[in-house]
């Protein structure tokens, strides 16, 4: 619920930073309606939308973290308020580690799927 609102303004701003030529070309070569946005629009604000995708998985990441240390459910924000409540660093640091490494776990396996370089 939280990202969705970013991942909508990456996409308006694909579309609105989308040169007006690669409509007017595709309009030329023939495509019209669902051809031209399946064809030409979507491909040309891919780049903005992934962008959009990457942030709106960390809101909802932060979203989820923040869900569960405040409702207190069994999940990392429970034991990362248990660590805190605890004066327990080494929990709250072990915890902060497993999160980056979980974030960066999904992020290279997507983008070992998709076959894209691993460069940021």
């Amino acid at each position: 619920m939280g990202s969705l609102l970013s991942v909508t303004l990456a996409m308006e701003d694909g579309r609105k930073q989308m040169p007006k030529i690669y409509g007017m070309a595709g309009r030329n070569l023939g495509a019209t309606g669902f051809q031209l946005f399946w064809h030409v629009l979507l491909p040309a604000s891919l780049p903005f939308i992934v962008s959009g995708l990457k942030q709106g998985w960390a809101f909802a990441w932060r979203s989820l973290i923040t869900a569960e240390m405040l409702y207190l459910s069994l999940g990392l924000g429970q034991v990362l308020m248990m660590g805190r409540d605890l004066n327990d660093m080494s929990a709250v640091i072990a915890v902060m580690i497993l999160i980056i490494a979980i974030g960066y776990g999904c992020r290279w396996r997507c983008l070992q799927v998709h076959g894209a370089p691993l460069a940021t």
